[in-house]
This record gives C-alpha cells, structure tokens and sequence, in this order.
C-alpha cells in the first residue's frame, strides 16, 4: 500500500512538471531565447537537512555564438525527503535583450525560484524554475531534471552563477 502511494505521488509530480514546461511557461514570458544552460551537480558536495538543502554545480551556457562556464551553488528550502546523486539541470535561458557578449558571463548573479521533483527505484525526475541574473534580466525556464536516486523534494530554490568551474 505503503509504494502504491509512492507512485502516486511521483506521478503527480511529474505532471507538475510537465505542466511547467518550457513551452508553456515561454509562451508566457517575453524575452529572447538565447540558448541553453546545463547544470551538473558536483559529487560529495550535497549538504542536506529536512527542511534545506544545497550542492555545488558547474554549469555550461550554450548559445549559438559559442559557450561559457560557470561554477554555483543551488540551495533549497522546503521540504527535502531524498537521497540524490548525479544531478543533471536542463534550462533554456530567456532574456530581455538579445546582446549576450560570450566570454563576459552574462548570467553571473543569483537566481530564486521553484523545484519539485521526485524518484522511486534509484531513478528520479524533477523541474526546477529560476529568475535572476543581472537586475533580474534572465528567466531560466526548465526542462526535466534528472537524477539517481529516491525521495521527494518541493520548496523555493535559490542558485548563485559565478565564472568558471
């Protein structure tokens, strides 16, 4: 009984996520797509308690004109009921101007938002949405998020972006 719940609760999740899709929520924004941004968290970096976490990520940018690195750190608070490794963030970056100068880090800066995400049998999906960057000029709308692992986690997220890994 105790699983049957489990999996419910998954799939609701992820139907959460599949609501906030990138192409639902860019309908919403305005802005220019200005490419991609990956997120790997950092192994042995996770420092978690119930109701807070965080990890270290190294990030790369991607638009057409080239790519960027960035190092940061992604917290949360709310409520973290998972064991996670190997975490992957997927963004497509919108802005408010289409001038992103490669080699000038861009969307360095903090970032709020939102993540859900749940897994079951070592396998886990997510989404997690964040505004930041420089005077608040860049929407990081989410694709899935992956991970290995079990557990839920829903709260308000925080990242910082810094240049470099």
């Amino acid at each position: 009984m105790k699983t049957i719940r489990h999996i419910a609760f998954a799939a609701a999740v992820v139907s959460l996520a599949a609501w906030m899709s990138p192409q639902a929520f860019a309908e919403k924004t305005p802005g220019a797509q200005l490419g991609s941004l990956v997120c790997k968290s950092r192994p042995g970096t996770r420092v978690q308690f119930f109701l807070r976490s965080s990890v270290a990520v190294k990030c790369t940018f991607k638009t057409d004109k080239g790519q960027e690195s960035y190092k940061g750190e992604i917290g949360l608070l709310g409520i973290d009921l998972s064991k996670k490794s190997e975490e992957t963030l997927y963004f497509t970056v919108l802005g408010v101007t289409e001038n992103v100068e490669m080699g000038s880090h861009t969307l360095s800066g903090d970032y709020v938002g939102a993540s859900v995400s749940a897994g079951v049998y070592k396998e886990g999906a997510g989404s997690t949405q964040f505004i930041g960057g420089v005077n608040k000029s860049f929407s990081l709308v989410p694709s899935l998020d992956t991970f290995k692992g079990t557990g839920i986690t829903v709260g308000v997220s925080r990242m910082k972006l810094m240049k470099g890994y």
